[in-house]
């Protein structure tokens, strides 16, 4: 087995239930990548929602945000490829989330941002407990108007974080979104909308990186557990499922492995490069 680029999603996968990367998980990562195979990050989050773990993984030169909007080459300091939302689109987005009663992060050129109210009144706008409001307040920077930060983005913005709404409303943001056209809508989770361009999923960024690093699909192993690790895992030639993954995810390939609080990715890679060292 010739595995020369192994992608890794971050929640659900990568980290455990407490967003912490095992001392295990990280030691068969590192041997790993010893032996050739380039590790890259595959995530839903934005680059500053990562820059906590990135001392722990100084073997980790690639990592591709926001579901696949941006892949980011932390070695060389630059972004390497985009694929981002027009601001006319995002607007559209901004306004049909309004009526929604929930929580809108933005998340655009490495930052993710949230409006001013929000930011200041998690607990009793949204229920939030306190652990993960000052989670939220870590990785968002306060704005005064979410339209004008849209407004500043000629270039466009990477994605859209939809989340603490209602559940009655969930279907109808849903069905809302659809509607604006040219938009792609994913979940991490049953709580949260994901919204990227039309054509912009972990699967086309994985792509895009592979391209650039010319290696085949028949080269590179992708591992994930939720709905929007799903073209990455398709894209891949050797796809992975945690235990832990919806039943979806698991249909599509044969290899599932422990899951995220059992380090699945760690006892999968101790297994592997013993058999095929």
């Amino acid at each position: 087995m010739d595995i020369k680029l192994i992608a890794l999603d971050m929640d659900g996968t990568l980290l455990n239930r407490n967003k912490e990367i095992s001392s295990r998980t990280l030691k068969a990562l590192e041997i790993t990548s010893q032996k050739g195979a380039e590790i890259v990050i595959c995530t839903g989050r934005v680059m500053q929602g990562i820059r906590e773990y990135l001392p722990v993984l100084p073997f980790v030169r690639y990592y591709i945000t926001s579901n696949g909007a941006s892949i980011y080459d932390i070695k060389e300091d630059k972004v390497l490829y985009q694929n981002l939302i027009p601001s006319e689109k995002a607007e559209k987005v901004l306004q049909v989330y309004r009526t929604s009663g929930g929580l809108a992060e933005i998340y655009s050129r490495n930052m993710s941002y949230m409006s001013m109210d929000d930011y200041s009144d998690l607990s009793n706008r949204y229920g939030i407990n306190q652990t993960v409001g000052d989670y939220l307040r870590r990785k968002n920077e306060p704005v005064d108007s979410l339209s004008q930060l849209i407004a500043s983005r000629a270039e466009g913005i990477e994605k859209f974080n939809l989340s603490y709404f209602p559940a009655v409303t969930y279907a109808q943001i849903w069905n809302r979104l659809n509607l604006i056209g040219g938009l792609s809508l994913t979940y991490s989770d049953s709580r949260n909308i994901e919204v990227n361009l039309h054509d912009c999923n972990k699967g086309t960024g994985l792509a895009a990186l592979a391209e650039h690093l010319e290696i085949p699909p028949s080269q590179i192993m992708a591992i994930g557990d939720s709905l929007n690790d799903r073209e990455m895992l398709l894209f891949s030639g050797n796809p992975v499922a945690m235990g832990n993954a919806s039943d979806e995810i698991k249909g599509l390939t044969s290899t599932v492995i422990h899951s995220n609080d059992e380090d699945g990715i760690a006892h999968f890679l101790e297994i592997l490069f013993q058999q095929y060292s």
